[in-house]
């Protein structure tokens, strides 16, 4: 019995289910991503899908079968109906390695623990002889989490990679994927990643919740002063505002809370990022799919077209993005965009390795926030201590006494519950242009910042320290410091 009706549309699923059809998706990708195998005609994996043009599904089908995909289009529930029927009935090789494996449920238990934990990534690593150790970062600092021996530490990556849509039986080349986590009520998005290493096959697992509350831009940790001027530049009809750090500093979390002040109602609010790490409401958001011609620069351009008032860009990666995001800053847009770098002052330096041109970033940028996450001091057993001599030597003014991390169970033994940001602004005014375009140092750049409110980074570190927000011991952990 043909597969595929006349007119194009899958049929009801009264067939016998094709075997060649369903042993080509692994059952766990199927259900994961609602894809409902149907033929495979001249080559072609002929599926069904809520969505049929949802690139990122495509992509991760065509990766797991190494098929050209034809998706069309069927209603999420009866996807749901028909994959119960048509694996139950024609993969019971498949079902082997259901949900009462070992290796599933060490996975289960694994991601479980780490969504639980409010981890962020989840590292399986793995080690000589065929075991691997699983740590999870929380906080910003990684944590060992089990142990896994060597008889499921394979099957586990294994199962991790089938999940995401990735090649389990290539192990030698650096590999990519997705998959979502259901989680409770909601949905965790997981970016897993590959790289072969002397021991085996080393898995990272980014954990992103799209669906999670919206970051509020008064909460992140800047100073009142430092947030009024930054308020008062990302409100700006036009310009550029640039977020520096390196990576896991929380640079996109404070551009998802400035776009959520904006009045969407009333602007075209668009953005580009990879990945996409939180839904906005109101903002028409693009996933950058390389494969697909979906590039940054690629979307800007497109954007450009489309009458925008606020752009986006996740990352500023290549000259190509600089210089359409400077383009659109000068054109009129105003522009958000992260950048790897190590502090605000250097980030025009940075900027114009890119390639941007010094005389347009003078013109374009209106400020640049750099900033770094530190872990805050657990309240139930932080622990006040007079301040060392030595540190009081390198200091112009400093109080009597500071809180220190201690350990207890609320924190789990850390001393530390919690995030909050560090952070330096240049509002860049008349002065700093001038010294932009003038092919000024950083440090020049810096000294002419001072006269409009910049101080560095170690200024706000410490001013949280002496408020008993964090130690002084994360501090130095995370912000350079030469005091000492």
């Amino acid at each position: 019995m043909a597969l595929i009706r006349p007119d194009g549309a899958p049929p009801a699923f009264g067939f016998p289910a094709m075997p060649e059809a369903v042993a080509r998706i692994p059952r766990e990708l199927a259900f994961t991503h609602d894809i409902l195998p149907l033929n495979i005609v001249e080559g072609i994996l002929v599926v069904a899908l809520p969505d049929p043009d949802d690139a990122d599904v495509l992509d991760v089908l065509r990766a797991a079968t190494r098929l050209r995909v034809r998706a069309l289009p069927m209603e999420r529930e009866a996807i749901r109906d028909h994959l119960r029927r048509a694996y139950g009935e024609a993969a019971p090789v498949l079902r082997a390695a259901g949900r009462d494996a070992p290796a599933v449920r060490m996975l289960d238990q694994i991601l479980a623990r780490a969504i639980a934990a409010h981890a962020s990534d989840i590292h399986l690593e793995p080690r000589s002889g065929g075991s691997g150790q699983v740590r999870m970062r929380v906080d910003g600092v990684l944590r060992p989490l089990e142990s896994v021996p060597g008889d499921l530490f394979a099957a586990v990556s294994s199962r991790l990679k089938l999940l995401a849509g990735m090649n389990i039986a290539d192990r030698r080349q650096p590999q990519d994927g997705r998959c979502a986590i259901p989680s409770k009520a909601r949905e965790i998005d997981a970016r897993v990643s590959s790289v072969p290493t002397v021991d085996g096959e080393k898995l990272v697992v980014r954990l992103l919740d799209r669906y999670g509350a919206m970051p509020d831009l008064g909460r992140l940790g800047m100073p009142p002063a430092m947030l009024e001027r930054y308020r008062a530049a990302a409100r700006a009809p036009w310009g550029c505002v640039v977020v520096a750090g390196p990576t896991g500093s929380g640079k996109t979390t404070t551009l998802y809370a400035s776009l959520a002040e904006l009045d969407v109602a009333s602007r075209n609010v668009c953005s580009v990022e990879d990945p996409i790490e939180m839904r906005v409401a109101g903002v028409t958001q693009v996933q950058v799919n390389p494969r697909a011609g979906l590039t940054f620069p690629t979307v800007l351009r497109a954007f450009m077209r489309q009458d925008p008032n606020v752009v986006m860009v996740g990352e500023m990666r290549d000259r190509e993005t600089a210089a359409v995001a400077v383009a659109a800053a000068l054109a009129g847009q105003t522009v958000f965009t992260t950048l790897h770098a190590n502090d605000a002052p250097r980030t025009i330096e940075r900027l114009v390795e890119l390639g941007a041109a010094r005389h347009a970033l003078a013109g374009a940028l209106t400020a640049i926030v750099a900033q770094r996450l530190v872990r805050t001091l657990c309240e139930r057993c932080r622990v006040r201590e007079a301040v060392p001599e030595r540190v009081r030597a390198t200091l112009d003014s400093a109080p009597e006494g500071w809180f220190v991390a201690r350990g207890c169970r609320a924190c789990s033994g850390t001393g530390y519950v919690g995030r909050t940001g560090v952070y330096e602004l240049i509002d860049v005014d008349d002065a700093t242009r001038d010294a932009i375009a003038g092919g000024a140092s950083s440090v020049q750049v810096a000294h002419a910042a001072r006269a409009a409110g910049f101080r560095p980074l170690i200024a706000d570190g410490l001013a949280k320290v002496f408020g008993g927000i964090t130690s002084f011991d994360e501090i130095v952990r995370v912000v350079a410091w030469s005091g000492l």
